[in-house]
């Protein structure tokens, strides 16, 4: 019998190893001559497979593949995108590394966005000129359904600004001095604003102390140049790095990490936390709910929001194409399955793995 020869995989490590340089190299020094401004509004979704060589595939870990899209605009400042918040009637709002906003009401059934629009921040750190475009970092964002307010965490100049109703004027800014020691480019990549109204906001890459990286909790506004930091640390998955988070509950959150290798390429891991495991000075971990690496359909993970559908929680995923011709801008919708979901959709790409439990999902369960 003669072998059977898989041609992609030498592409897909070629593809990988042309994507590290994206990765490793500041976007600054790749992106080449600035083309003409386009000032579409116009947002495309296309939709795909969630894994191309099984489209029949639905699941992974905790995860139920809904729905996936490939976004695209004629607009050149799309793309980047780094946080997201889901609004109430379907409405998104994403933020791209660049200090730009995309909001768009989706028809998921349809593939359309309704009344889109992509606009600059207001305001930042930096005047938004060709220079000074990476003090626009732009990689968390928060908002108060209560004020309308919104938070905006930035790297490079690491501060925290807080915008008012619909963005329409800064109201504060912040640059906490503990923060100010953190690598340029391993800022504010994830907030969370936690019930009691404390603020937790991550770095994706200073080191703490006592393991993992550092985070620091606000009892009081971040933005605001009275509140104090108190340290902890965060410890992701091994090998990858936190890109965003979101709250579940008053209990728990969900965490995004991505990892980027030149022969495995890109892939993202979802866990889950105890909100109560934050604690001062000590060092928070969270447990794997779903691993996406290729052949799923996956890239550099960056933005996360979690929504409710009836009974069903929702986990919405979006990636930062670096602005890059081999990156994509990737937009999924999964339902997060709780224990008993579990037991009756057992995913034949499972089978062969250690049984267990599911641990960090009793606050999932109905009370």
């Amino acid at each position: 019998m003669k072998r059977q020869i898989d041609y992609a995989r030498p592409m897909t490590r070629l593809l990988a190893c042309l994507s590290l340089f994206f990765f490793l190299v500041p976007i600054t020094y790749v992106r080449g001559p600035v083309p003409p401004a386009n000032d579409s509004q116009y947002l495309s979704f296309e939709p795909i497979a969630f894994d191309p060589r099984n489209p029949s595939r639905t699941r992974v870990g905790r995860l139920s593949f809904l729905g996936g899209w490939k976004i695209t605009s004629d607009n050149g400042e799309f793309g980047g995108i780094s946080s997201m918040l889901a609004l109430p009637d379907n409405r998104f709002l994403m933020l791209s590394d660049n200090g730009t906003l995309a909001g768009f009401t989706f028809d998921e059934h349809k593939h359309q966005a309704i009344r889109p629009f992509i606009a600059p921040l207001p305001d930042g750190p930096a005047k938004p000129n060709e220079f000074a475009r990476k003090n626009w970092d732009s990689e968390s964002l928060l908002h108060d359904p209560e004020t309308g307010q919104f938070w905006v965490g930035y790297e490079h100049q690491h501060s925290i600004w807080r915008y008012g109703h619909s963005f329409a004027r800064k109201q504060s800014s912040h640059s906490p001095p503990e923060m100010q020691q953190w690598p340029e480019n391993g800022g504010a990549e994830a907030m969370l604003r936690l019930p009691d109204g404390r603020f937790l906001v991550f770095s994706e890459s200073a080191e703490y102390s006592k393991g993992g990286y550092q985070a620091f909790m606000f009892v009081t506004d971040p933005s605001e140049p009275a509140s104090k930091a108190v340290p902890f640390g965060y410890q992701p998955p091994q090998g990858y790095n936190l890109t965003d988070a979101a709250m579940i509950d008053d209990k728990s959150a969900l965490m995004l990490h991505r990892r980027f290798t030149p022969f495995e390429g890109v892939s993202a891991i979802l866990s889950i936390v105890q909100i109560g495991d934050f604690q001062p000075d000590k060092v928070a971990t969270s447990i794997p709910i779903a691993i996406l690496k290729p052949p799923l359909k996956v890239d550099n993970m960056e933005a996360l929001a979690v929504t409710r559908e009836g009974d069903d929680m929702i986990v919405w995923m979006a990636s930062d194409d670096n602005f890059s011709t081999l990156q994509e801008s990737l937009f999924f919708k999964f339902r997060l399955l709780k224990g008993k979901q579990m037991q009756k959709r057992r995913d034949p790409e499972r089978q062969n793995e250690k049984a267990g439990a599911n641990p960090g999902f009793s606050s999932l369960e109905k009370k």
